[in-house]
């Protein structure tokens, strides 16, 4: 892959859409009329990557039985309710875009789906040229669509902000992790609480003593990250 010489803190952000069904994001929206929204991707130490998507409009237990007619996929509800959140674990990259959109280069940032259509988003950080991560996605996925194709700038360069969020997992256990999501798409932080400590307790089956150990330690090792900053 051949690099530019754009500033760091500039991106090229590129909006596709896919209707195959071949691809988990379209079919859960496309056999249950609900809405699947990606909220976020992680990378594991063996290979796999875990999925935490929103699922809307159909009972949670209606989208895991889509995924798992795929091969190599693995679903369980993590929250229920009418916005629920439902944990994929994908065993290997396969015919999944998420993953090879990764591999490109890109950065996604924006994943849904409605009606039978998955509307991905990615940026792609200066160091690549865009034009060719977008080529070898789409030779590798032809039936990805690029729909938008546009030029952000951040404050902080892309990278810096990617590697704070890498240093950030690498921290966590898995279930620091997940009561954090958990707290944190579930409004525990706002105020007024919009969840309690023994509600996401149960939603993890774990003791509301056991969940506020987990959370406070993913709290604690936040902190220690932000005020040990030189």
């Amino acid at each position: 892959m051949s690099q530019g010489n754009n500033p760091d803190d500039t991106v090229v952000e590129v909006e596709f859409t896919v209707t195959d069904p071949r691809y988990p994001l379209v079919a859960m929206s496309a056999a249950t009329g609900g809405d699947v929204t990606l909220i976020q991707l992680l990378p594991r130490s063996d290979g796999a990557y875990t999925i935490f998507h929103r699922v809307s409009g159909a009972p949670p237990e209606r989208f895991l039985a889509v995924i798992e007619e795929y091969e190599g996929i693995e679903g369980r509800v993590v929250s229920g309710g009418e916005d629920a959140i439902i944990e994929v674990r994908i065993e290997t990259a396969g015919e999944f875009f998420t993953i090879g959109l990764t591999d490109t280069g890109a950065i996604p940032t924006e994943l849904s789906s409605h009606d039978g259509t998955a509307r991905i988003v990615a940026e792609i950080p200066s160091i690549y040229s865009a034009s060719e991560v977008i080529d070898e996605f789409q030779a590798a996925y032809p039936e990805v669509e690029i729909v938008a194709r546009r030029q952000k700038s951040y404050a902080v360069p892309l990278f810096q902000q990617r590697e704070l969020y890498e240093t950030v997992l690498g921290m966590l256990t898995s279930r620091q992790h997940e009561a954090l999501l958990l707290a944190y798409v579930n409004g525990f932080y706002d105020w007024p609480r919009k969840t309690t400590g023994e509600e996401l307790a149960a939603e993890m089956d774990v003791s509301a003593t056991t969940f506020h150990e987990h959370l406070r330690s993913a709290e604690r090792k936040l902190l220690s990250l932000l005020f040990s900053a030189r």
